[in-house]
């Protein structure tokens, strides 16, 4: 079977055993935000829809689909946005393109979507294709409201929802298409709601096969200054490792100022001495021994209370650096009042992703979604090489944050003494009203665990996640997607007896 017929054949199971229970109520993911989840009873707004004949659709596709809505519509009408705009009275208006269909329920669940996120500016919803004999291939499920991400690739919404008077303002003002989104969303993405349901059908001829996301651009951050940057690595013998990791950074970096403090935690392998005293030899390293049982909470609240820089990088001493500008990279976007951890594409030797950001929910827990793909594989969630992207959390096996930021919410929590305390550190930084990114154009190397046992975690650990994550591990994380496996990190589709996130 080609791969096109067999992804075709796995949408076909899902459209058939869990589209249906995850299509049965409204979710609405808002920026950082538990999803709020309506029920039935959920009151619909009456929804204007305008459909734009530009695309040179066929209309009555359009008008067909309408039809056949579980509500009915405020009115409706062939508009381009500006005649919509200033002709309905409804408070919300769809825009849709002439020749796109709408799913059946698709104003019932935007119009409920409009009550859940009455304060929003504009919804947004998720897309597939359809051909002529009504067959449904190739979905696209976008993230919940993801700023950084839309600022390098202009979102293809197949179907926008705006309020009426905030689009009149902003198009007034002269906003068009991605502006006039962008204009609403809000540079927060305060504004923007998505709901997470394929909600529109487009033709095939109208989107391509591999890029859900039109138009990408570089976002350059200069930051105008030099802060100085603190690299802290703790490690314990291993001197292959430690080795490769600091000569990788020191040779490879082309970041300045850079110091780097290394902290030995209890090792006892004799080549450890000799290869420390060479590494200080480099006036930009240091060496201090933390003698007490490994906690890595404390050993890094240890390390950045006496650490000078302006930011800190916390590393681990199984990675080795690629991208010579990595730390320019990540410090533009640290730098940024808004921007609390900010980490790179951490990827195993053979090239596959380990890291491009963390979700809540997978495992049961939290996950790596991609991990174990090619960085540019696509999934019906994009690939893990698509830009920067918003996240709950980042992984601290190479982690940035100012130095100022991090002692605001009081640093690594010492509940956690192995696992969960990056995760836990991004959502008080978030909850301080500072959000977390991936850069995928900087890249490491991660032997992931090379240096300690993944599976020797303490229980106190896991009770000390669960206190933390909350809600985002049982409603859901809106940066992923309910119709995706939380069974491992593969970003495909939920299968039949799956069990979905928690209510």
């Amino acid at each position: 079977m080609s791969r096109a017929l067999e992804g075709r054949a796995r949408y076909g199971a899902f459209r058939r055993h869990v589209e249906p229970e995850i299509a049965s109520s409204t979710r609405v993911h808002r920026f950082a935000a538990v999803p709020e989840i309506g029920s039935r009873a959920t009151a619909a707004v009456a929804l204007a829809v305008a459909i734009d004949p530009s695309g040179g659709g066929d209309g009555e596709v359009t008008q067909a689909s309408l039809r056949g809505q579980t509500v009915g519509c405020a009115d409706t009408g062939e508009y381009s946005i500006v005649r919509a705009l200033q002709e309905s009275r409804a408070p919300w208006i769809v825009l849709i393109r002439s020749g796109d269909r709408l799913a059946p329920t698709a104003l019932e669940r935007l119009g409920q979507a409009a009550t859940l996120a009455s304060d929003a500016a504009v919804i947004t919803c998720d897309d597939d294709i359809i051909d002529r004999k009504g067959r449904r291939s190739r979905p696209v499920l976008h993230p919940g409201p993801s700023p950084d991400l839309w600022l390098e690739r202009n979102p293809d919404f197949a179907l926008v929802v705006v309020a009426r008077a905030a689009a009149l303002a902003a198009s007034g003002a002269g906003g068009q298409g991605w502006s006039l989104f962008s204009c609403l969303a809000g540079r927060d993405g305060a504004g923007h709601a998505h709901v997470p349901l394929v909600l529109c059908h487009r033709p095939g001829s109208r989107r391509g096969a591999s890029q859900p996301e039109s138009g990408e651009r570089r976002v350059r951050r200069p930051s105008g200054r030099e802060p100085s940057v603190e690299v802290i690595v703790a490690f314990r013998d291993r001197p292959q490792l430690l080795e490769r990791c600091v000569r990788s950074l020191l040779e490879r970096s082309t970041y300045e100022r850079l110091r780097l403090r290394l902290v030995d935690n209890r090792s006892t392998d004799p080549r450890l001495a000799p290869l420390t005293e060479r590494l200080e030899k480099d006036s930009r390293v240091s060496v201090e021994a933390d003698g007490r049982p490994f906690h890595f909470s404390a050993l890094m609240n240890g390390a950045a209370a006496r650490a000078k820089g302006d930011l800190l990088v916390f590393l681990n001493n199984d990675t080795e650096v690629l991208s010579p500008g990595w730390i320019e990279e990540l410090l533009g976007e640290a730098l940024r009042p808004e921007v609390g951890a900010v980490a790179p594409m951490l990827l195993y030797p053979d090239g596959r992703v380990q890291h491009a950001g963390v979700a809540l929910g997978i495992h049961g827990w939290a996950g790596h979604p991609f991990a174990g793909l090619k960085p540019e594989e696509r999934t019906p969630f994009g690939s893990a090489g698509d830009g920067t992207r918003n996240w709950m959390a980042v992984s601290a096996a190479c982690m940035m944050v100012e130095k100022r930021k991090f002692d605001e919410v009081g640093g690594f929590d010492e509940s956690f003494a192995v696992g969960g305390g990056d995760v836990d550190l991004c959502l008080r930084l978030t909850a301080a009203g500072y959000r977390s990114l991936c850069v995928p154009r900087a890249r490491l190397i991660h032997d992931e665990s090379a240096s300690r046992d993944p599976r020797r975690v303490p229980a106190g650990d896991f009770e000390a996640s669960r206190r933390s994550y909350g809600a985002f591990r049982t409603v859901g994380d809106p940066f992923y997607h309910p119709a995706l496996t939380l069974q491992d990190t593969t970003c495909r589709l939920r299968t039949a007896g799956e069990p979905p996130p928690p209510p």
